[in-house]
Formats: structure tokens, sequence, C-alpha cells
């Protein structure tokens, strides 16, 4: 009986609405819009933090690190593990069936038939394609013997290298190559698609490029830690015996270990999605619903004024024996059909902005890691259709209760011209209510969006980011096995710069692509720190003295660095104009010292004398640093930041070398140059990350703008969406009151106290919604300030000017959707309206 009722009710709704079809288009645009959004976004979510990874142990992967509770941020916990404490660990743990360390992102150098390449790639021990559960396409996976130090050196490559560099010879397996300075072969080649745990293209043993070192050594390292959980394993068991261990390490080695007593093992995927990332795309999804409501409200007035016009025909029906149940059940099921065709456009709508932000991202010169796909997959249609039944359901179950109860008789009565309630007028207009509150809401949001942006982009950084040229060096092992080696490089290549009549000055610093810098904790030599959170933070950075040159900055006082200043005879600093005025006034910081803190293990370096003072410019890039302002300070390059003081001048694996051409040239033309002469010096060498600092900040505020077109997108169809309610629900009472109006005008109104009438009561409705909008923004902000003020760039989360334009474009907006169908009413004929009656 049931499935005979229910063809006949789609059949009857479909028919209606084919009747209906300027309300059918209304309602199908702003369901289409309201689902598209939120499918689009959930996928997004999907992709990032849901659907995971798609190796076949994904489900038991998880991350283990050794952490200070004590550092707890909203970014996460300061922590790590060295390769010393993972070679204790490994053996002895019982939780993991694999256990694997890595260091992602990181630059591999290889020269392939005398042409040198720069690529990111990943150094793993033997067992990490193991954990993941994928291996290799051709050839073997790693050995323990390959991570052996000293042993022959081998390396995976992706399906991407073998097809574009090696023309995907069959012979690949074997073929040998110029890894790092040293002479390795390829033993295999991974599936398409993978580059994990970013965007790798090769992975290479780790203990051959970095081998196991002890852990107070400076040059040890401190991979990151994966593996496979057993299959009876929980997390709360791993981290109960990891966390032994952690004790154990903390009490073992307290030089290194002392703050970091406390393991913290987790998904995989929590690890690689941090709370920020998270934040931000449970934001965006909330935004999203928040479209998809304002359209279901919509739809809702336009159904309560479809039920106030159809009254008659619910009391013919009704006096014809159908029961209340019956008409509700026959409105429910066209406005089951209003969100299946919604739907329909929507999911359309959503597959052509997915396939958009897919290109978007993949096309960014940071793009996201490979393992992240946006894609319409069966969750996301899953979620589509929940939403297509919360559409209907929400759109239409209230206008079909309250509408099946009018009265049979009164509505007859009416002669077929419609009738409505007072309770259904005080619905609609408190869902107009609604809809305005919900899009201040989403206005704000997508404002302070727009202002952390604006900001990022009007920073100034102290000097000209378009004028100079930096590119990143790696200077690996296998070449440059020693510090003496790698200063002899540097020194030659400063000098073969230095002599190019294009370049004015030339310099090398440790800031990577001129954006990232160093900070930590300090101490200035006289003062006096009770507890660890009373140490001020600085920025750092190891610096030639010619680098002050190139950046334009002026030595205020004091002298810049010489080749004289190494730390094993004097250790020297030069501090920027804001460090000398923070923690000296007015004083000359010429002569003072300080010295830098461990962050992690609270070990103390050298006291630094300080023996100049520069003009300030910014170190870090467009980038929250909570704990960080600008003052910051310079050591020479051969320097080491937190000590010990080496035994003798400390040259770093990587190096930033930056150029000021001369006058008349232009920065970003000289690549090819700047290349030429670090070839003369070094054949084998590629520089990579070659660019202005411009750019390079461009690049990494790429992700923000696509975060605020979409934002602003959400806000746009909020408003527009808002604005077609207030009109529709201002139509509706007009053509409801037209006889109302007729007979004031018979009595002597004007227009414009009708005017008047249907403004004030527009305006009520708009006062109230901002109120509460307003209030809950306000709420929102309170409650997420923090959160707020570090994913967002210098935003005020109670900004009154955002607050005060968002309130003023709500009022003009909602003063022209009322005003269009205000002014209608006051053209009504009293006699044309009387006689109506």
């Amino acid at each position: 009986m049931f499935v005979p009722d229910l063809g006949r009710d789609l059949r009857i709704g479909l028919r209606i609405l084919v009747k209906e079809k300027a309300f059918s288009t209304l309602a199908v645009t702003a369901l289409a819009l309201g689902i598209g959004g939120v499918t689009t976004m959930f996928s997004v979510v999907n992709g990032v933090m849901l659907r995971g990874f798609s190796f076949p142990n994904a489900s038991r992967l998880a991350s283990v690190n050794f952490v200070d509770p004590a550092s707890a941020t909203f970014f996460g916990l300061n922590g790590r593990v060295s390769a010393m404490d993972f070679e204790e660990l490994r053996p002895q743990q019982k939780s993991f069936e694999r256990l694997a360390a890595y260091l992602g992102g990181s630059t591999v150098n290889l020269t392939v038939d005398g042409q040198p390449r720069r690529y990111t790639g990943a150094y793993v021990t033997e067992d990490f394609l193991r954990a993941l559960g994928v291996p290799p396409l051709m050839g073997r996976d790693l050995t323990a013997a390959d991570n052996a130090s000293g042993g022959e050196r081998v390396a995976l490559i992706g399906y991407g290298i073998w097809q574009r560099d090696f023309g995907g010879a069959a012979d690949i397996v074997g073929k040998a190559v110029r890894l790092n300075g040293k002479p390795a072969t390829i033993v295999g080649v991974m599936p398409q698609g993978f580059a994990f745990p970013t965007n790798e293209e090769l992975w290479i043993p780790l203990y051959s490029e970095f081998p196991v070192r002890p852990r107070s050594d400076p040059r040890s390292v401190n991979p990151a830690v994966l593996g496979a959980l057993r299959r009876d394993v929980s997390l709360d068991q791993a981290n109960a015996e990891l966390g032994l261990f952690a004790k154990r390490f903390a009490a073992a080695y307290p030089d290194t270990n002392k703050s970091f007593g406390t393991a913290q093992v987790q998904p995989l995927i929590v690890t690689f999605t941090p709370r920020p990332l998270r934040g931000t795309l449970l934001t965006m999804l909330a935004f999203c619903l928040g479209v998809l409501l304002i359209a279901c409200v919509n739809v809702m007035n336009m159904q309560f004024a479809r039920a106030a016009l159809r009254a008659r025909e619910l009391a013919v029906r009704s006096s014809l024996g159908a029961t209340r149940a019956r008409l509700v059940r026959q409105m429910l099921t066209e406005s089951l059909l209003l969100a299946a065709i919604g739907s329909v456009l929507g999911i359309a709508l959503a597959a052509v902005s997915v396939d958009w932000l897919s290109s978007v991202i993949r096309n960014l010169p940071v793009p996201p890691p490979a393992w992240i796909r946006f894609d319409l997959d069966s969750s996301a249609l899953a979620f589509t259709v929940a939403a297509m039944i919360l559409a209907a359901v929400g759109s239409g179950l209230l206008p079909a209760w309250m509408s099946s109860r009018a009265g049979v008789v009164g509505a007859l009565k009416e002669g077929g011209r419609g009738n409505t309630t007072r309770s259904v007028g005080l619905v609609t207009r408190a869902l107009v209510v609604v809809q305005i509150g919900v899009t201040c809401v989403l206005l704000i949001g997508a404002l302070m969006q727009g202002e952390s942006i604006l900001n990022q982009q009007a920073i100034d950084y102290g000097y000209d980011t378009e004028g100079i040229l930096s590119a990143r060096m790696g200077l690996m092992d296998g070449d440059y096995p020693t510090p003496a080696a790698r200063q002899q490089f540097y020194d030659r290549a400063l000098r073969e710069l230095a002599a190019n009549p294009a370049f004015a000055a030339v310099g090398l610093t440790s800031r990577f692509q001129m954006v990232f810098s160093g900070s930590g904790p300090i101490e200035i030599d006289g003062k006096v720190y009770k507890e660890k959170k009373d140490r001020p933070n600085a920025n750092s950075e190891q610096v030639t003295g010619s680098f002050f040159a190139v950046t334009g900055q002026r030595m205020l006082e004091g002298r810049t660095f010489t080749d004289d200043d190494l730390d094993t005879r004097l250790p020297v600093a030069i501090v920027n104009a804001a460090f000398a005025r923070k923690h000296f006034a007015t004083d000359s910081a010429i002569g003072r010292r300080f010295r830098t803190v461990d962050g992690s293990t609270e070990q103390p370096g050298p006291w630094r004398t300080i023996v100049g003072v520069a003009s300030t410019v910014r170190m870090l890039g467009p980038f929250n640093n909570p704990n960080v302002d600008e003052t910051g300070f310079y050591v020479p390059f051969y320097s080491t930041i937190n000590g010990p003081v080496p035994t003798a001048p400390f040259a770093n694996q990587f190096a930033t070398v930056v150029v000021k051409p001369k006058a008349g040239l232009r920065a970003d033309t000289l690549g090819p140059v700047l290349q030429r002469e670090v070839s003369k010096v070094d054949a084998n060498l590629p520089l990579y990350f070659v660019g202005t600092p411009k750019k390079n900040l461009d690049a990494f505020i790429a992700p923000s703008r696509i975060l605020v077109t979409m934002f602003s997108i959400f806000g746009v169809v909020a408003i527009v969406l808002a604005a077609v309610g207030i009109y529709g629900v201002t139509s509706f009472s007009v053509s409801q009151r037209t006889q109302e109006f007729g007979v004031r005008m018979a009595l002597g109104a004007d227009q414009m106290r009708i005017l008047r009438m249907l403004l004030r009561q527009g305006g009520v409705q708009v006062a109230v919604g901002l109120v509460a909008g307003l209030g809950l923004a306000v709420l929102a902000t309170t409650l997420g300030g923090n959160a707020i003020g570090n994913i967002l760039f210098s935003v005020d989360p109670h900004d009154p000017v955002i607050f005060t334009a968002v309130a003023a474009l709500v009022m003009a907006v909602a003063l022209m959707a009322t005003l269009v169908p205000a002014r209608r009413a006051t053209r009504v004929d009293p006699m044309t309206a009387l006689r109506s009656e």
C-alpha cells in the first residue's frame, strides 16, 4: 500500500512543481547552492582528514614521539626522537609489528648522465615501506644492509622520475647514478601515484646519509617515527608501553631527554593533519552548513507562502477525506522532490568545484601532500544524500504541519484567495531573523579571512623583496664530507659571485628561501630568570658580513662581521634595532652580552658579545609566531646558534645564497647567471628555490588566497540568499495584506504611511537578526580568540571595523530587499483592493 501511495504522491508532486515553475526554480537553485557547497567542502574534509591514506596498513598506522607536556601550544607539543632513541627503542618495543624512522621533504642531489638535478626525497629506514604495506612496482625494497652506515648506496625512485627523467627505461633497476656526491644504484621503482610522506620522488636509506650519532652530537638527526600497530594492540596500550621508554630515556639521558619524558602515540593521519589545519577545514565546513541552513530557511519561507495560497486546495482535499498525515506526506514528498533535484544540480556544481579546487592546489608552488585527493567518492555522495534529506525535512516539515491544520470551513469561505495565520507570520519572520543572524556570522568570518591575507600582503619586510635574488644550496657529504670542505666551497663561491659584474653585493644566510628564520629563548647577561617562561624569545640567523649590504640594512652602531669573527676566538653577534631597544633601552648595546638557551634541553650556548646594531628587517615570513616579536640577532655564518662552541669553523650543509643586482638589472632575470657562477665552483651542484623573496613569500601566501576566495564565495551566496529571503517574506506579506492596505488608504492613509509601516516591520526583523548574529559572532570570537589569532595573521577577533562593515552591508541589502515589495504596496488602488474583498 505504501509504495503505490508514494508513487502517486511523487506523480502529483511533480505535476504541481512543474505547474509552479517560478517557485520550483527558486527553491531548486537555493538548495543546489547549499548542497553543492556542503558537498564540495565535505569532499575536502574527507580527502584530508577522514579518508586518510590509501595504504594497505592505513588503519593501523601510528606516529611515535617523545614530547614535553609543558610545551603545549595551539600548534601542538614540542617533541623529538633521536636516531639513538629509535635504535634503542625499536628492538625492545612490543606494540608495533614494524617501526620505521624517516626524514621527509628532504633535498636529494642526483646527477644523471652528467646533468645535476635536485629532487625532494625521503631518507628512511628499511621497514618504512613494509610498515605502510606498499612494495615497489619494480625491483626490490630496501634492506637492513642498505641502511647500514658506510654500505653501498642505493635508492628507490618514483614512477614519475622513471617516466620523465629516465624515459621509462626497462633496465632502470641496477642503473648507476651519482647520489649526493657518491656513486649509487637504483634498486627499485615505486608504484604510480606513491609520493609519501609529502611529495617525495626518491627514497634513500636513512643511515647511509645520516649515520647514527650520540644524542649530544650536534650533527645527530631527530627523525620522525611511524609504525604499524599489532592487530591486538590499541593506541592506549601503545602509549602506555612507549611512555615507559620515554621515562626511562629521560632518566638515563637527562642532558638530551630530560624534557621528553612522555610518549605520544596517535593515528598517523592526526599527525599529518595538525590542529590549525583541522580547525580551518572544519570552520569551512561549518560555513557551508550555514549556507545550506540559509537555503533551507529560504525554501521553508517559500513553502509557507505556497501553503497559504493552496489553503483552499488543502481544505477541499481534507473535506473529501484526506487525513492530516496524508496532507503532510504529500507536501513532504514535494519537498523531497525539490531537494532531490537540487541535490543533482548540487552534485554537478560540486564536481566542477572539486575539479577546480584540485587543479588550483596541485599547481601551487608548494602543493599539498600527494596522498591528499579531492573527489566525489561514496562517502561524499552519502553525505550529499544526508544533506538532501535534511534539506527536504528541514524546509518542508514545519510548513506542511502548520498548513495542514488550517480550518476547512474558514479556508473555503475565503473564496480561494488564500489565507495565513498569525503563527505562520511569526514563524516566517523568525526565519528571516535566523537567516540574517547566520549571514552576519558568515560575513564576519569571510572578512576576517580577507583582512588576514591583506595583512600578509602588506607586510613591510624592511628591505626590497623584489630587488634581490636568493637560491638554496645543499652540500652533501659525498662531495663535502667535512665542515672545512663546505667552508672552502662557500668562500670560493662568494669570490666567484662577487667578481661577476652583474652583482652589486653577495652574501650567505641560513634563512630558508628568505622566509623562515630560527627563533628561541635567550638570556641577557646580568639578568636573572627564575623560570623557563621568563626568558624572552628572539629571531636568529647565521649570515656572512656581506649579507647586510645585500638587504640594504644599515649598521646603526658598531660594525659588521669579519673573517676573524669565529666562535673559537670570541663568540660575537649583531643585534637588530628592535633587540637593542627592547633589552637595553637607550643604553648602547655594543659590548653587552647575551646567550641562547636550547628550548628543549635548556642547555645554554656561549655568551656572545654584541659588536653591531643593524636596522630591523622582518626575519620571519607572513606567519604568526605568538612567542616571538620583531627582535632578532645574527651570528657569523661559520658559527652555531645554540652552541656548543665548535672546535673549528662550523659550516652548515645547507645555505641560501643572496645576491643584489647592479643598477639597471632585474633580480628575477639573474637566475641563470647565478647558476652558471656556482657551477664554476661545482658543476654537480644544482641550485633550487631560485627566486626573489617576494616570489617565495607569495608562494607561501597562495593557499591563504584560495581560502579567502572560498570564504568570499560563501559570504556572497549567504547575503544573496538572505536578500532573497527578506524579499520573499516582505512580498508575501504585501500580497496577503492587499485588502488591509486598501482599507487603510480608503480611510486616508497616504503612500508614505504605508511605506513606513512596512519598512518598520522589516527593520525590526533586521535589527533582531543583526543583534543575534553579531552577538553570536562576538561569542564565537571570544571563545575562539586564541585560535583565531594563531590561524589568521594580525587579525583582531573583535575588530570593530569588520563588525560595523557587516552590519552596514546587511542593513543596506535588507533595506533594498524590503523596499521593492513595500513600494509595490503603496501603489495599490483602494477601490480594486476593496472589490477583491
